[in-house]
């Protein structure tokens, strides 16, 4: 399984979307530091569509083929039954369960064109994925006083990448977890987002939308390459196993980026710029004419 230790011995971790991909790759990862994980994956093909037990099984078997220990859970966690059926799963075979990271995903159509029940599919499996994951899963760890949560978002929570569904319920998932994590604070259960990159097969049958985006100049030439040139899931890992250990103790809120031998950090909302006028109770509302040379001048500094 690559690097291994006991880090994570006695920990029970969950893992969504384990069958495949990025899902697949931190399952690996947590059972090689000692973890006995719950493999969870429905089987879909890439646009969610089927069933088939095998793909769990495989990632079960490829852990216990390293000495690792595992479970599956077939379950879909497009809903809160499954969410919950996924958890117990953990405390039906192990007593608990210490560690959550959310990965299940599919391709589906995140533009305005989409019609309200694929706009609810998408929000069920992208983001309330999450939240019934959290709320079977967060009120055990807060009992015992140790915790994981990791959820998965993407760049596209930016906007920069159009697909306005994907981009709200991206957006979602890190303010979600952000206000897990607060809630949190002072405590041993954490909350973290991973944005990450990898060659899955999600990430192939995306090529027609980012080819797309190339065409229409909604991506730079750089991005393309960054994209046609992904290192495999196995790169994105490591943070996330890195989180789970006692080191990551007080990490909490935050949004690692992960791709091939790139990690990084996003920035928080903040505000960025202010443009101040004196006590509301004694200077008038701004005028339009006013907002014509504050806003460019003051407020969009920097784009």
């Amino acid at each position: 399984m690559g690097d291994s230790s006991d880090r994570l011995k006695g920990r029970v971790a969950l893992v969504t979307g384990a069958g495949n991909g990025i899902g697949q790759a931190c399952a690996m990862a947590l059972a090689a530091h000692g973890a006995s994980v719950v493999v969870n994956d429905l089987g879909t093909d890439e646009f969610a569509t089927g069933r088939n037990s095998a793909a769990a099984n495989a990632t079960v078997e490829a852990i216990k083929a390293a000495g690792g220990e595992a479970v599956a859970n077939h379950e879909s966690v497009a809903d809160p039954e499954g969410c919950r059926s996924a958890v117990q799963t953990g405390i039906d075979a192990y007593g608990k369960v210490d560690i959550v990271v959310g990965c299940a995903g599919a391709v589906l159509d995140g533009t305005l064109a989409a019609d309200d029940d694929a706009y609810q599919q998408f929000m069920a499996l992208f983001l309330h994925q999450k939240f019934w994951l959290a709320k079977a899963a967060l009120p055990g760890m807060q009992e015992r006083g140790w915790g994981r949560l990791i959820t998965t978002t993407s760049h596209g929570a930016t906007g920069l990448l159009g697909q306005p569904i994907f981009a709200a319920a991206m957006g979602g998932v890190v303010s979600m977890t952000r206000a897990i994590a607060h809630e949190n604070l002072g405590t041993a259960v954490t909350a973290n987002c991973l944005s990450p990159g990898g060659a899955t097969r999600l990430h192939a049958v995306a090529r027609p939308m980012f080819e797309q985006l190339r065409a229409s100049g909604q991506i730079t030439e750089d991005e393309w390459d960054s994209y046609i040139n992904t290192p495999p899931p196995e790169y994105v890992a490591p943070i996330v196993a890195w989180l789970c250990t006692d080191a990551a103790d007080g990490v909490t809120g935050q949004v690692f980026h992960a791709v091939g031998g790139e990690l990084g950090n996003w920035t928080r909302y903040e505000l960025a710029h202010t443009a101040f006028r004196g006590d509301h109770r004694e200077a008038p509302p701004w005028t339009l004419a006013e907002l014509d040379t504050i806003v460019p001048k003051h407020l969009l500094q920097g784009g």
